[in-house]
């Protein structure tokens, strides 16, 4: 009897060891940061450049004690300030382009946020906008302190940066915010991930296994729980009006979450679904109609 004991607890032990690196790997291969390249200022493009120097460095720190990074492009006082977040593993000067011509056009301020796990911004782990969306509400807070309690504050952000946003429009301190835009964000992180590990894994039972393993990964390591990270939940309980535009061909957020995403919405909303466009590419397959709706959506909510 004993020897089978011994057997069976080598077995579970065995058992347990490989959940945990499974695990670890898997939250990991998911999230872990990873190295993004500066600009390179010698080919880098005039508009390029503006983005890449013509800016104050801003530094904050988030409720958790990460460093925050970000840059802000001053055009005029008192003019509404947009809080842009960059897609996961990208950066606002790849980004933030489309929202820097808009705003720069339009003598509007603008801050790209660094990402926590991103660039120069602190963090180790990206978590999917599990904590990312406490940051969004610090660089609320960074704005309103330098720009008074009256700053017209409207936050965009494109991919993952969308979803963020999303996901911070019910939080206590967000009611100063004027608007919300996103651009192909999703709707939870372990949706998100399962649907982008299908290709590579190409059965249900693996990606399921590998999402569970994530989140897993996510409540040891990265302090969080991805199971309830979920932008429509947020948007049912937000009075901020939002502004959804999505690509009907994007393959990594399918333009279904879009349309779940708006009808789970309750405050002001409006979308744009942009014909032909795949995932980050709305701007650049219509870069007139996205224009026009976000000046539009800007313009409508700054009185």
């Amino acid at each position: 009897m004993s020897r089978v004991i011994i057997i069976y607890s080598v077995i579970i032990f065995a058992g347990v060891i490989s959940f945990f690196v499974g695990s670890r790997y898997a939250f990991q291969k998911a999230c872990k940061r990873r190295t993004s390249h500066p600009v390179n200022l010698e080919t880098a493009d005039d508009e390029q450049n503006s983005l890449s120097t013509k800016n104050e460095k801003i530094i904050i720190t988030a409720s958790d004690g990460v460093r925050l990074v970000g840059y802000f492009y001053e055009r005029k006082k008192n003019a509404p300030i947009v809080i842009f977040f960059n897609g996961l593993w990208s950066t606002g000067f790849v980004n933030g382009k489309p929202i820097y011509r808009i705003t720069e056009k339009h003598n509007w301020n603008l801050l790209l946020a660094t990402l926590r796990a991103h660039g120069e911004s602190g963090g180790e782990y990206s978590t999917f906008g599990a904590l990312e969306k406490y940051d969004c509400r610090d660089w609320v807070s960074w704005a309103r302190k330098r720009f008074g309690t009256e700053s017209l504050i409207f936050l965009m952000g494109i991919s993952m940066g969308g979803a963020i946003a999303m996901l911070s429009s019910n939080l206590e301190g967000m009611e100063c915010v004027r608007g919300i835009i996103d651009e192909g964000g999703y709707t939870s992180p372990l949706e998100m991930i399962e649907i982008n590990s299908r290709d590579k894994l190409q059965s249900k039972f693996l990606v399921r296994i590998f999402s569970e393993l994530v989140n897993v990964g996510a409540r040891i390591w990265g302090r969080c729980n991805l199971r309830g990270v979920d932008a429509c939940k947020a948007l049912m309980n937000t009075k901020i009006p939002v502004l959804i535009i999505h690509g009907d061909k994007d393959t990594q957020a399918p333009v279904a979450m879009a349309y779940r995403l708006n009808n789970s919405c309750k405050s002001e909303k409006q979308m744009l679904i942009i014909r032909g466009a795949g995932h980050t590419d709305c701007y650049k397959i219509d870069p007139l109609r996205y224009e026009n709706v976000v000046y539009e959506f800007i313009k409508n909510h700054i009185t």
